[in-house]
């Protein structure tokens, strides 16, 4: 099954495929079409993790803060998961055109995003979005697909650094390999602390407020608050108070365990789910990238 992105009227809607799609990738974007990066960011393995980043970006205070001020997202809880998963297939495997898009429209977005103690175009929170990114991605391929080998895992981390620049964070402010990263990474998540208001918009998200047909969501969204529960790192899973008894533990693992069965039996091109929110050329310009 895949996805794409439409627009019509000014507004953004998803039309579901019962087989591929084959939407076109650009050959002279960021990276080559047998990039580690267009191969594992592509994989649809990767929307496993979709619940986990978010959290971690949110675990950050001045994102919590700026995403509790600044978006609406007990109404519109998708938009800024589906904002960012288009922000950043647009610099994976658009076309130049698309990554400028991307640059100005974050750009034009985050300047908006200020306030007291918090500004959403410091390079150090840029940086940090970008690296949920790249750890939940990783971890979510070689945990459903199959493992990534070292000189994989620094290439995936250099060229993840390319699309930081583009969302904001200087190439020099980050780590070039992937023993770099990981140090980068443990020093962060030592250092996160969730604040309330990072668990109430986690709460609304994982809850599915705003969601239409709610009612009929409510097994599919006990499966991503579980899955969500059992691959973030324990200490914040715990500051974020997430439920992790034998029912969380035992539906995680069989989700995960029956992702990890089936999706590497599948065609690659059966598994790729993100290059199918890229939107036609003549798409508007001013799509839904994420608010703050």
């Amino acid at each position: 099954m895949s996805l794409e992105m439409v627009f019509a009227d000014g507004k953004r809607r998803f039309v579901f495929h019962q087989r591929p799609l084959l939407v076109p990738v650009s050959p002279d974007g960021l990276f080559p079409a047998d990039s580690v990066i267009r191969r594992v960011y592509g994989d649809s393995a990767c929307m496993f993790g979709s619940g986990t980043a978010l959290l971690l970006q949110l675990a950050h205070p001045s994102i919590a803060r700026g995403v509790c001020e600044h978006s609406d997202y007990e109404t519109h809880p998708l938009d800024r998961l589906f904002g960012t998963l288009l922000a950043t297939t647009s610099v994976v495997f658009g076309a130049p055109s698309d990554v400028d898009t991307v640059r100005s429209a974050i750009h034009k977005v985050h300047t908006r995003v200020t306030g007291p103690g918090y500004r959403a175009l410091d390079p150090a929170l840029l940086c940090w979005v970008n690296a949920t990114l790249l750890s939940t991605a990783a971890q979510m391929y070689a945990r459903l697909v199959r493992p990534l080998t070292p000189d994989e895992h620094d290439e995936l981390a250099r060229d993840s650094r390319l699309v930081g620049e583009v969302f904001g964070c200087p190439i020099e402010a980050q780590p070039e390999t992937w023993a770099e990263f990981r140090n980068y990474w443990d020093d962060t998540i030592a250092s996160l602390t969730v604040t309330d208001s990072a668990r109430r918009v986690a709460g609304s998200l994982l809850a599915g407020r705003g969601l239409p047909m709610r009612p009929l969501l409510v097994p599919p969204l006990a499966v991503a608050r579980a899955v969500t529960a059992a691959t973030l790192p324990e200490n914040v899973r715990v500051a974020y108070g997430l439920p992790w008894r034998r029912q969380e533990r035992a539906l995680a693992g069989v989700t995960l365990a029956m992702a990890a069965s089936v999706l590497p039996r599948l065609p690659d091109r059966w598994r790729q789910l993100a290059p199918e929110l890229l939107l036609p050329p003549t798409r508007p310009a001013s799509s839904g990238l994420a608010a703050a």
